[in-house]
């Protein structure tokens, strides 16, 4: 029984000590109301939307932001190893996609803890949207999203060209191309 313990509690160790280890300290900056550049060696910009909204009326403020544009939406959380892994993956295809145009929005709840989210944005290029909780769930049930990560790209005129909100995971980059690719068509 102890041997299982101390098991247990080494690999714990292990693995707190490993995600610490993937999240390089990049230093931290403190937010304005409406943007702000968070680092130099990226274009991430942290944007606010009004906390007396509903979730569902924070999302449409959030997508009417960008209407005329194809956008790619990121539901995520700095506590998710699977959202950290999907960005990653999507890096692989983003500076394209940027170059035509798309805007890479990413919105996460107050389970992101402020300083570890701020800290962890700063390398992620984008505009990102920390909605309080109540909006989080709020937005989350309306969506019927069960889970993170989830995507959702959307036309120009703001209606949706993918989704799978209801299902959650990464669904691959060439998934993602191709719906962008098909949104920038329309």
């Amino acid at each position: 029984m102890k041997k299982s313990f101390f098991l247990l509690g080494g690999l714990l160790l292990a693995v707190t000590t490993s995600c610490a280890k993937q999240n390089p300290t990049i230093p931290q900056q403190d937010a304005i109301e409406s943007e702000q550049t968070t680092a130099t060696q990226s274009d991430s910009r942290i944007k606010t939307v009004n906390s007396q909204l509903s979730g569902i009326e924070a999302f449409e403020e959030i997508k009417k932001s960008y209407k005329g544009k194809v956008v790619l939406i990121d539901f995520w959380a700095t506590w998710c190893p699977p959202c950290r892994s999907a960005m990653k993956m999507l890096g692989e295809i983003k500076p394209g996609l940027k170059q035509k145009g798309v805007e890479f929005v990413y919105i996460t709840g107050e389970t992101s803890p402020e300083a570890d989210w701020k800290q962890f944005i700063a390398s992620i290029d984008g505009n990102h949207y920390r909605l309080s909780d109540k909006q989080w769930q709020e937005l989350s049930m309306k969506l019927g999203m069960p889970g993170i990560p989830a995507y959702l790209v959307l036309n120009k005129d703001g209606s949706e060209a993918f989704s799978n909100v209801t299902e959650g995971g990464y669904p691959g980059n060439e998934i993602i191309e191709n719906s962008i690719e098909i949104a920038l068509t329309k």
